[in-house]
């Protein structure tokens, strides 16, 4: 009964993440910096801006969403799941690899990432953490599900995320999103320097990771 609880949960939080993808939380791509070959421009979204607002109850406090546009060769980028503990990386639960894959013959540069992490607790099990990742492009949408085992002693959560537009080259894994949380009911506003991720306790963090390049795009 419960598995079917859980199931029947992640459905209704899929199908909430497809029809956001669908509508979309902003016009698309207004931002179009110019950049230099193999630079990625990253643009924070607004998640729940205007008519967007009526899916924050579904979504829950812990989402979010950035553009990520790129110039030249297409990079073979991954976006890594990662879990932090004590300030150092401790293992990697997911990823989604070719992040910038199209089908089409024309390849486009410019990438919506909407991501929304849900705590689940369900009677006699372990309580999870239930972690959407979606992807918009002008050629569709689509969508990936992970899952993350959460401890109850964390009582205290936050975001990181950047709060404006950063441009950076593909030589170097990228923070680009993260959640973090504390067991002592007290958190701190965190950002991406070496400072603040020395100082976490515990986080799901996103990574862009890149390998070779891809001559044929």
């Amino acid at each position: 009964m419960t598995h079917r609880i859980f199931k029947c949960f992640r459905l209704s939080l899929v199908i909430t993440m497809l029809t956001l993808l669908t509508v979309g939380c902003s016009e698309l791509f207004d931002y179009k910096p110019s950049l230099k070959a193999n630079e990625i421009a990253l643009t924070p979204v607004e998640l729940f801006k205007g008519d967007g607002a009526k899916f924050k109850p579904f979504m829950g406090a812990m989402s979010g969403a950035f553009q990520l546009r790129y110039h030249g060769t297409k990079p073979h980028a991954t976006l890594d799941i990662d879990i932090w503990r004590n300030g150092k990386k401790e293992k990697t639960i997911g990823a989604i690899g070719d992040l910038f894959f199209q089908t089409q013959a024309e390849n486009s540069k410019e990438l919506e990432v909407i991501i929304s992490i849900d705590k689940v607790e369900i009677e006699g099990q372990a309580a999870l953490n239930t972690i959407k990742v979606g992807l918009r492009s002008h050629s569709g949408s689509n969508i990936a599900v992970f899952t993350a085992p959460w401890d109850n002693k964390l009582n205290a959560i936050g975001l990181i995320e950047n709060s404006e537009p950063r441009i950076f080259n593909t030589n170097e894994s990228v923070h680009v999103w993260g959640m973090h949380a504390t067991s002592t009911n007290e958190i701190r506003t965190s950002d991406f320097s070496p400072e603040a991720l020395s100082r976490i306790e515990y986080a799901i963090m996103f990574t862009l990771r890149f390998d070779e390049i891809d001559q044929k795009s």
